[in-house]
């Protein structure tokens, strides 16, 4: 109960309108949370203890049914897409403590939408983070997206948007 108390205060607080609101950008932001998107959290700070450094996440136990197949016959599913991305969000999050460090990002949002072939790999990304437009946060993001490796899949490609709440010290 608490990890959803902090996570709608972390929102409400992203949610408030800045200099740097963009209406189109917040349109796609209530879709995706409207569709049911949960947002990958990004936290700052030398320690990675800011807001939600007490909240514990719950883990699944390894185990092989918890191993990620390497194909899927049909479209990719999107319970793959959120594991894969958040395999690989600590490159998303070395991106946000670069730019922390030089003191060009505090705490916003970004949306990260990608194309990923049936071969698994993305061939298109596109970073909309309208709070970090004068940072290099959505190029070092994309960079990061434009490498993940995704399984195989039959029917395809497959477009996803991906909302990301940044969080700062």
């Amino acid at each position: 109960m608490k990890r959803l108390a902090l996570a709608l205060m972390m929102l409400a607080a992203c949610s408030q309108k800045t200099a740097q609101s963009d209406p189109k950008f917040d349109a796609e932001w209530a879709s995706l949370s409207q569709g049911g998107a949960e947002p990958m959290f990004v936290e700052g700070g030398p320690h990675g203890a800011g807001l939600m450094g007490e909240v514990r996440r719950a883990v699944d136990p390894a185990t092989d049914m918890n191993r990620a197949p390497s194909s899927f016959q049909g479209p990719l599913p999107d319970v793959e897409v959120a594991r894969v991305i958040r395999t690989n969000l600590g490159g998303v999050k070395g991106c946000y403590a670069l730019e922390e460090q030089k003191g060009t990002v505090s705490s916003g949002k970004a949306i990260v939408s990608i194309e990923i072939d049936p071969s698994g790999a993305v061939s298109t990304v596109q970073v909309v983070a309208p709070a970090f437009a004068n940072s290099g946060l959505p190029s070092c993001m994309s960079a990061r997206a434009k490498s993940w490796t995704f399984p195989k899949f039959t029917a395809g490609p497959k477009k996803v948007s991906y909302p990301f709440v940044f969080v700062g010290s």
